[in-house]
C-alpha cells in the first residue's frame, strides 16, 4: 500500500530536532569512548609493536619504532581512529605519555638482554606545545637509565612547520638532552630550510612517495633530491614503505641511509624482535654456513668429460641448525632420469644449465636470463680467482644449485638434500647459501643476495669448498677460520669494509662479548653468531687475516696440507707458527689492538664520489670535521656510532681536484688525502 506523505509541519519539527539529536549521540559516543580508552589504558588493551628500521650499508637494525595498537572486545582499533577519539576526549597527551613509558622500558629490557637497539615514537604537535612530553621522555630515560642517544621523536612536517615556539621549544630540549628528532612523513614540498634544519637529525621520506619510485620517474626523482639534499643538510635518510626487492634495491642506488618497510619486516611484537634480529641477519649480511657434510662414500663423481649432468645432490637427513658438521647417510637418486628432470620432480620448479668453464650451474628458470649470465660470469671470474688465491684447483667440477626466492631455496634443502623443515626455513631466512663439501655441492639462496654488486656470495662458497677439498673431507679446523677466509675472500679489496670490520671487532672484543675461543666448533659458532646479530662473521675475518699475515699465504697452505695428511690444524699450525693455536687466540685482542692503536681514514671511490672513512675513535663522540682542497674548506661536526667510526660521501658538488680531511674527536685525530674526479 503507497504510503501517504508525512505532514509538511511534521517534518520541519523533525529536522528542527535533527542537530540537537545529532549533538548529543556524538556527546554519548565520546563519552563511551573515553570510558573504553580509559579501560584499555589500565586493562593492558594498548600494546605497543615494532617495526625495524634497516641500515642499508652494513644490515644493522639501527632502531624500532613503536606502533600503538589497541585490541578491543570487538577487535582492533585502527591507529588513526585511536588518536582520533584521543584528540576528542582530551586523552591525547596521556597516550603519549603511556607510549613513552613503555618504549622506553623495553628499549631497557632489550638491553638488559644483550639487544642494542633504539626506539623512536611518533608525537603530535598538541602532545609538544605544553612542553611537558619532553620533560617526562627525559625524566624515564634517567630513571630506566637509558641512552638519550638511542630515543627518537617523530613529528609530521605540519606541526613541524607551524611556527609554534612551543613545539620548537620541545624539540630543542630533547635535542639538549641527548635525543633525536625525526621528521617523518617528508614530500618535496616538506623539507625544511638549513636554520630549520639544525633542529633535525633524520628525514623519513614518505610511504607514498617510496612505493613509487620503481614504477613513476618522476617519484624516483623526487625521492633521489630528498636524499641528496639531506645529504646535503646533514641529515640520515630513511625510506618508508620499502614492499618489495626492487625498491629496496632502488633506494640503495640513491645511497639513502636506512629503510622501513614490509620487504624488511612487518611490526613485531616486542618478544618477536630479537628472533627476527637472529633469523633475518642473513639478509644483511649474505652470510653463508658451511655444512661441511659426512654423509659417507667418496665425493660424488661426475659423468664422463667431468659433466655433472648425471650427478645428483646427495640426500642428507636430521639436520641440526647448531651443528655445521653432518655424518649422515645419503640416497642416491636413479640414474634413469636426468639431472634436470630429477630437480624438477623433487622440487617442482624448472631449472637451466647454465655453461661455466670451471662447474655445473643449475639455476631455477624463473631468473632472469641476464641474472643467469651474471651469475655464470661470476663462477668463471672467481673459481680461478680463488684457485689462483691458495694456488690449489678443484679436483672436480663444483655443482651450483642457484633458486629465485627463500621458499623454493627451503623446499629444494628439503626434497634435494632432506633438511627438515624448520630448519631448512631457518636457513632460508638467514643465509645467502650453503656449501656441501662432501658432495662438491654449493646451493644458493638469490634472493639473500644483493642484486647489484659481483654476486660475491659465490666467492665466500667457493672459497669454503675449495679449503675442505685442500685440508680433506675428514679434516677438522676452527669454525672462526673456516668462515673467516671465505669472509675475506667475499669481501675482496673493499678498504671501507675491512675498516668497519675492524672497529666492529675491537668493539666487541673491547666489551667481551666474544673470544676466538668461543667459536672453535660448528656448534659454538651458530649460537654466538645469532647472539652477535652475524657479526661473528667481521670477527672470525679479522682473525683469519692476522693469523695468514703472521704465518703468510704459504705457512697457511703448508699448515692445510699437514691437517689433510692425518694431523690437526691446531697441530700444524704450531708447527708452522712456532706457538699454539690457544695462543694465538688469546693474543688477538692485543695484537690486533696493536695495529690499530691510532684513528685513521680510508676512503675508496663511489658513485657520489668518494666515500671515507674514520675509525679509531670514541663511540658515539662528538668529532671536528675539516675537509681542504684548492680554494676550497669546509667544517662541520659530526658523532661516531657505536664503533667509534663515521663515514661520508664527498665530492658530488665539489669541484675536481685533491683534498685532505682531518678529523679531530676523543681518542686523538686522523688524517687522511683522496682525489675527486671530474663528474661525467
Amino acid at each position: 500500500m503507497k504510503r501517504s506523505s508525512r505532514p509538511r509541519v511534521i517534518e520541519e519539527l523533525a529536522r528542527a530536532d535533527l542537530p540537537q539529536r545529532w549533538a548529543d549521540l556524538r556527546i554519548a559516543k565520546r563519552a563511551v569512548a573515553a570510558s573504553d580508552l580509559e579501560r584499555a589504558l589500565h586493562e593492558n588493551e594498548l600494546v605497543l609493536h615494532y617495526q625495524p628500521i634497516v641500515d642499508l650499508r652494513s644490515g644493522e637494525c639501527r632502531r624500532v619504532e613503536a606502533l600503538l595498537r589497541w585490541r578491543t572486545r570487538r577487535g582492533l582499533v585502527h591507529p588513526s581512529e585511536l588518536i582520533r577519539i584521543a584528540e576528542e576526549t582530551g586523552q591525547l597527551g596521556e597516550i603519549g605519555r603511556w607510549v613513552v613509558h613503555e618504549a622506553v622500558r623495553q628499549s631497557t629490557e632489550w638491553r638488559k638482554g644483550g639487544l642494542e637497539i633504539g626506539v623512536s615514537v611518533n608525537v603530535a604537535g598538541p602532545e609538544l606545545v605544553d612542553g611537558t612530553l619532553v620533560d617526562y621522555a627525559v625524566g624515564l630515560m634517567r630513571q630506566f637509565g637509558a641512552d638519550p642517544s638511542g630515543f627518537t621523536f617523530e613529528i609530521t612536517p605540519r606541526a613541524f612547520h607551524s611556527g609554534d615556539a612551543a613545539i620548537r621549544a620541545a624539540l630543542r630540549g630533547l635535542v639538549t638532552a641527548g635525543g633525536r628528532v625525526s621528521l617523518d612523513a617528508v614530500t618535496p614540498a616538506d623539507v625544511p630550510g638549513r636554520l630549520l634544519a639544525r633542529d633535525l637529525d633524520e628525514l623519513k621520506i614518505s610511504r607514498d612517495l617510496v612505493r613509487r619510485i620503481a614504477t613513476d620517474a618522476a617519484a624516483e626523482q623526487d625521492a633521489r633530491a630528498l636524499i641528496e639534499l639531506a645529504r646535503d643538510l646533514r641529515l640520515t635518510t630513511v625510506a618508508v614503505g620499502v614492499e618489495d626487492l626492487l625498491t629496496r634495491d632502488r633506494i640503495v642506488t640513491m645511497s639513502c641511509d636506512l629503510a622501513q618497510g614490509h620487504w624488511l619486516s612487518r611490526p613485531l611484537a616486542a618478544s618477536r624482535i630479537a628472533p627476527w634480529q637472529r633469523a633475518a641477519v642473513g639478509l644483511a649480511f649474505g652470510g653463508a654456513l658451511a655444512l661441511t657434510a659426512y654423509v659417507g662414500g667418496s665425493k660424488a663423481s661426475g659423468a664422463s668429460g667431468g659433466s655433472s649432468l648425471g650427478r645428483a645432490p646427495m640426500e642428507v637427513r636430521g639436520f641440526v641448525p647448531s651443528c655445521c658438521t653432518l655424518e649422515l647417510p645419503t640416497t642416491p637418486r636413479a640414474s634413469s632420469i636426468s639431472l634436470l628432470d630429477f630437480l624438477h620432480e623433487r622440487t617442482g620448479h624448472s631449472f637451466v644449465a647454465e655453461t661455466a668453464e670451471g662447474a655445473d650451474l643449475y639455476v631455477e628458470a624463473s631468473v632472469s636470463s641476464e641474472m643467469r649470465a651474471r651469475l655464470a660470469s661470476a663462477v668463471d671470474r672467481d673459481l680461478g680467482r680463488v684457485e689462483m688465491d691458495y694456488g690449489r684447483q678443484f679436483d672436480e667440477r663444483p655443482a651450483i644449485y642457484v633458486f629465485a626466492t627463500r621458499s623454493s631455496f627451503a623446499l629444494g634443502l628439503q626434497q634435494l638434500f632432506g633438511v627438515r623443515m624448520t630448519d631448512a626455513g631457518l636457513l632460508a631466512a638467514a643465509n645467502g647459501g650453503i656449501t656441501l663439501p662432501r658432495q662438491g655441492a654449493i646451493v644458493i639462496n638469490l634472493q639473500n643476495v644483493k642484486s647489484e654488486g659481483d654476486l660475491a656470495i659465490v666467492r665466500h662458497e667457493l672459497t669454503h669448498a675449495l679449503i675442505h677439498q685442500i685440508v680433506g673431507a675428514d679434516a677438522s679446523m676452527p669454525a672462526w677460520l673456516d668462515e673467516g677466509l671465505a669472509t675475506l675472500e667475499e669481501r675482496g679489496d673493499a678498504p671501507e669494509a675491512a675498516t668497519r670490520g675492524t672497529a666492529i671487532t675491537m668493539t666487541m672484543l673491547a666489551e667481551g662479548k666474544i673470544s676466538l675461543d668461543r667459536l672453535e666448533s660448528g656448534t659454538q659458532w651458530a649460537q654466538q653468531n645469532a647472539a652477535l646479530s652475524g657479526e661473528a662473521y667481521t670477527v672470525a675475518a679479522e682473525a683469519a687475516r692476522l693469523l695468514r699475515e703472521r704465518i703468510s699465504h704459504d705457512g697457511l697452505t703448508q699448515a692445510f696440507e699437514e691437517t689433510r695428511r692425518g694431523t690437526t690444524f691446531a697441530q700444524a699450525y704450531a708447527q708452522v707458527a712456532g706457538e699454539s693455536l690457544p695462543d694465538f687466540e688469546r693474543a688477538f685482542p692485543a695484537r690486533l689492538a696493536a695495529e690499530n692503536a691510532s684513528p685513521s681514514v680510508s676512503h675508496q671511490q663511489a658513485s657520489e664520489g668518494v666515500r671515507w672513512t674514520v675509525s679509531g675513535l670514541k663511540a658515539r663522540s662528538s668529532i671536528e670535521i675539516t675537509i681542504t682542497g684548492v680554494d676550497y674548506e669546509v667544517k662541520y661536526a659530526g658523532v661516531t656510532d657505536k664503533y667509534g667510526m663515521y663515514s661520508a660521501a664527498f665530492g658530488e658538488t665539489a669541484p675536481p681536484g685533491r683534498y685532505g680531511v682531518r678529523v679531530v674527536g676523543p681518542g686523538g685525530a686522523a688524517t687522511g688525502a683522496f682525489d675527486v674526479s671530474a663528474r661525467r
